[in-house]
């Protein structure tokens, strides 16, 4: 029985190993041939970009390898202590063996985009007293809405990282790629799995979606309704971002003056144009924009709308904090642990210069290795001073703000009592 099913194994993972070849070579041509669609001279810039396309196109396939193994050798492992009963998830089928990419969040973004973008076509007027008066005031809103959902994702993420700690039924680390992975897997399988069964795709999500929903009031005008719906998709998208695999990062932080290489203006033309807010937020993905993901601005000229104080909603706490404080004094951060052995018990005490605001949501991380248990865990903190079991030899601590990881140091004193 055993031999069926290594054999079973083995074949499921040459037909993954030759479905991921498959993908890599469509995907490489496809990339290649909307290269000279674009342009029938190429420059050595759509020479790199073409590069850095076919790196990721093979680092995403690799990833799916990579995350296929893991689960196969975790089920080996489950069988050979008997403990069946306790798997977590079933693979059915090879095209379940996926996880959040940044073209998946590629393609969220330009569907998001194109109708955001038809969606303000309706607020054009040429009879209004200021050029781009209406248009102004309806993208304030969408800023406003883009920064309510990049907070609301940050809640989300964490939300559904809990309940992946509660399945796993232990404290886990998630700068661990494997989990990070496998926890992608598990939220992308999950919504596919509410849209076969016909629910809502974001069901699971519900819940922190309607707590920090914008519109708590019964609001039935269009603009509203398309605004809601806004909130949601890219709650869902940012949300994506921070599980996607190359990571895709989230800016909202751009330049005074417009520039074409690094935003996207569809309302004003011409030179001399100044950013008077962020829309919608840059999306970077190995260090380049995804297609769609500059930073969408609204701009001003000289007898075109502004707003003298555009009045955006704040993004989280964290960015807050790092604009007024941390980035001053970052590179001087100091973070120690010292552990004392005592006749009682083994004593710790965090060592820092971290000022940390009162309302600012934060924690340390403790990573430690178990001796009797010969396996390494973590649990986290808000305390400088603490107790632990003797057993446990600390490895590595981290300071966690706004659900980010700010500094790690593996700056461990052991002391003994005099």
């Amino acid at each position: 029985m055993r031999k069926n099913n290594n054999e079973k194994t083995q074949k499921s993972f040459l037909n993954q190993t030759n479905q991921a070849k498959t993908n890599i070579k469509i995907l490489i041509q496809k990339a290649y041939k909307d290269l000279i669609k674009r342009s029938s001279y190429l420059m050595k810039s759509d020479i790199e970009k073409l590069l850095n396309d076919i790196f990721s196109i093979i680092s995403v396939e690799m990833d799916k390898l990579s995350n296929y193994l893991l689960i196969i050798n975790e089920n080996n492992d489950a069988n050979k202590n008997e403990i069946n009963k306790n798997k977590e998830y079933k693979i059915e089928t090879n095209s379940e063996l996926n996880i959040f990419t940044s073209k998946d969040i590629q393609e969220e973004n330009k569907e998001i985009t194109r109708n955001f973008q038809n969606e303000t076509y309706n607020y054009m007027n040429i009879n209004e007293k200021i050029e781009n008066e209406n248009a102004a005031k309806f993208l304030r809103y969408v800023a406003q809405i883009s920064r309510i959902a990049y907070n609301t994702s940050h809640k989300l993420l964490k939300e559904m990282e809990e309940k992946f700690m509660k399945l796993k039924k232990t404290k886990i680390s998630f700068n661990d790629e494997d989990i990070k992975k496998e926890f992608s897997f598990l939220m992308k399988s999950s919504e596919k799995e509410n849209q076969i069964k016909g629910k809502n795709k974001f069901k699971d999500y519900e819940n922190i979606l309607n707590k920090e929903n914008p519109f708590k009031n019964k609001d039935n005008s269009k603009e509203k309704k398309y605004l809601l719906n806004l909130y949601y998709n890219l709650t869902i998208m940012y949300f994506h971002c921070h599980i996607a695999f190359p990571l895709v990062e989230i800016d909202f932080k751009t330049e005074e003056n417009f520039n074409s290489e690094k935003m996207i203006d569809f309302i004003n033309r011409g030179k001399s144009r100044k950013v008077n807010f962020v829309i919608l937020p840059a999306l970077f993905s190995n260090g380049n924009f995804l297609q769609n993901g500059k930073y969408w601005v609204f701009t001003f000229c000289k007898n075109t709308f502004k707003f003298e104080d555009a009045m955006i909603e704040p993004l989280n706490d964290l960015l807050e904090f790092e604009n007024n404080n941390y980035k001053y004094y970052k590179d001087n951060l100091q973070l120690e642990v010292i552990c004392t052995n005592k006749n009682t018990g083994k004593y710790v005490v965090i060592n820092t210069n971290i000022v940390i605001p009162e309302d600012l949501e934060y924690e340390f991380l403790i990573h430690y290795f178990d001796n009797n248990k010969n396996q390494s865990f973590y649990f986290d903190t808000k305390s400088r001073s603490f107790e632990i079991e003797k057993n446990w030899d600390i490895k590595k601590i981290e300071f966690k703000l706004g659900g980010k990881i700010v500094i790690s140091s593996d700056k461990i004193k052991n002391e003994n009592e005099n």
